[in-house]
């Protein structure tokens, strides 16, 4: 019998585009939410799916809809709030775990306290399974398999265009609350063949993105931790330093900067963190959705990955460009449930895509949700 693939926040934002895209598939997940009458609606818009009402902190309810391989696909975000429900339900219950969060915090913790129970279980997560941070582990694993073992540095940078230019991203309600609660929170990055705990936004490094005019001015973008800093050292083990970098702030990267340093120092006052935290979780007076089909079709994303030498000698790059972040986030996490679905994902415990995966059916995956390998 097939696995069951179940839907954990449908009815948000970017659940709703998971669950068309999951259906353009033809696959027919459980829609999984705390409000019946909404997924009532949706799951009649889209062809009669079945539902099923669990809350962020009825994990066991969660685990209840679960058998060993089935697949979990959670978009319910801020993660460092409302995520440890899925991911421990998964791993309770030795399923397939895939979720959308974009959060350092939490990609941390699934990798640290939830890897190695769901290795015991047989549970499989795959965090930061969208347009956070697929990109970048394929574009980085290509430019990695081409420089060879001589490539000890691999710099990867995000960037959103509107209508062909670099510009600041939009985001929906739950991404920008991510957004503001990652700021508060130290990150870990791969450097010198070991993890170092930093403050995230304090580095900016410049792109120079394809396509460029001679004299236009190379893309700022701020340094952040994503999954490649934890996936990427497994696959290549002679890589010493990963440096992952967000484009999505244009004129406002040097002020996120500054502003990221302060954050270093005032986070060193006893007790400033959490209240920072607690602030920064408030639900913001936008109730905006995020952008709608019109805008989407308007946004287009470039993903950078440079290896490099021992002597800061560029190797190789692989740039990805295509699809909006959203559009390629749900038709991503619709492909990655397709692909567990047909039994082929390939590691238990928590992995990043190319161990999930493979180099080369990422490669694939990612062609099909949107975005288009250039190098």
């Amino acid at each position: 019998m097939k696995p069951k693939i179940v839907l954990f926040g449908a009815t948000g934002y970017t659940g709703h585009l998971t669950a068309e895209a999951l259906v353009d598939r033809g696959l027919r997940p459980v829609l999984c939410g705390r409000n019946a009458e909404r997924m009532e609606r949706q799951a009649h818009k889209l062809g009669g799916l079945e539902t099923a009402v669990a809350d962020v902190n009825d994990e066991a309810g969660l685990a209840a809809l679960l058998s060993k391989g089935d697949i979990l696909i959670s978009t319910v975000g801020p993660f460092v709030k409302y995520g440890r429900t899925a991911v421990a339900a998964a791993v309770r219950k030795g399923a397939i775990y895939i979720d959308s969060t974009g959060e350092p915090a939490f990609i941390q913790e699934v990798f640290e306290t939830y890897g190695p129970r769901a290795e015991a279980t047989g549970a499989t997560l795959i965090p930061a399974c969208g347009y956070d941070y697929i990109p970048g582990n394929c574009a980085g694993g290509v430019a990695l398999s081409q420089a060879g073992s001589r490539a000890v540095r691999l710099d990867v940078g995000y960037f959103a265009k509107v209508n062909g230019r670099v510009a600041s991203l939009e985001v929906s309600q739950g991404t920008g609350a991510s957004l503001r609660l990652a700021l508060v929170a130290p990150i870990k990055v791969w450097q010198g063949g070991r993890f170092q705990t930093i403050t995230g936004g304090t580095r900016v490094r410049t792109f120079r993105l394809q396509g460029m005019r001679a004299d236009d001015k190379a893309e700022p973008a701020l340094s952040i931790s994503c999954t490649e800093h934890f996936s990427l050292p497994r696959v290549y083990p002679h890589v010493s330093d990963i440096n992952t970098y967000l484009g999505w702030f244009a004129g406002r990267t040097y002020l996120m900067k500054y502003a990221a340093i302060m954050q270093s120092f005032l986070a060193k006052v006893p007790g400033y963190r959490r209240m920072a935290q607690f602030i920064l979780s408030l639900p913001p007076d936008s109730k905006g959705q995020g952008p709608d089909a019109e805008r989407r079709k308007a946004n287009t994303s470039h993903i950078v990955a440079e290896a490099f030498d021992a002597g800061g000698r560029m190797l190789a790059r692989a740039d990805m460009v295509g699809v909006d972040g959203y559009t390629f986030t749900a038709r991503f996490l619709a492909w990655a449930a397709d692909s567990a679905h047909q039994g082929l994902v390939r590691k238990a415990g928590a992995v990043g895509p190319i161990e999930a995966f493979g180099l080369d059916a990422l490669r694939k995956g990612c062609v099909q949700s949107g975005l288009e390998m250039r190098n």
